[in-house]
């Protein structure tokens, strides 16, 4: 997840404001993440990388489980206080996801199918990722997918026309 590249004319990443750690609650800008392999449910902020993550795991999600950490094998045999049954925050991060995804139609489900496929960040096709761009992002969008497409990335701005800000 943390292969990063650019588009021609995009701008090259601030090397100073990359957050290292991976920690998506410092990012300002996507462009300066550099993503991880695992994200407790405190840490989802709606980036790109977690919002990719949370489309990879949607099967545990939907089953009610949080992805285990690979990288580490802490809290084993702790017992911890819950407030809520283990299955609630699981099941409300992938059905946030698929409420927004349900927003953007066909072009949702390519972006599904092609996380599915394992295609990375880098890979995603330009609807794919204009989708992801739609899904991201702290609360839902309030207009819909097609009319955020012609405001965002159809009409022109202040005299010049914006591109779709992707990685390769």
């Amino acid at each position: 997840m943390g292969d990063r590249q650019t588009y021609e004319g995009e701008a090259e990443p601030d090397k100073e404001k990359m957050t290292e750690s991976g920690d998506c609650r410092n990012c300002k800008d996507y462009r300066n993440c550099i993503g991880k392999d695992w994200f407790h449910f405190g840490e989802i902020r709606w980036c790109i990388y977690q919002v990719i993550w949370i489309l990879v795991h949607a099967a545990t999600l939907r089953a009610g489980q949080w992805p285990k950490d690979s990288s580490s094998d802490s809290n084993l045999g702790q017992r911890s206080v819950k407030t809520e049954a283990s299955f609630v925050k699981p099941e409300l991060i992938i059905g946030e996801v698929e409420k927004r995804l349900e927003r953007t139609g066909k072009q949702g489900e390519l972006l599904v199918t092609q996380v599915e496929d394992g295609r990375t960040l880098s890979t995603l096709s330009p609807g794919a990722r204009e989708v992801l761009m739609y899904v991201k992002g702290f609360k839902r969008k309030r207009i819909g997918f097609r009319k955020w497409l012609r405001e965002v990335y159809y009409r022109p701005k202040s005299g010049e026309k914006r591109q779709l800000v992707g990685v390769i």
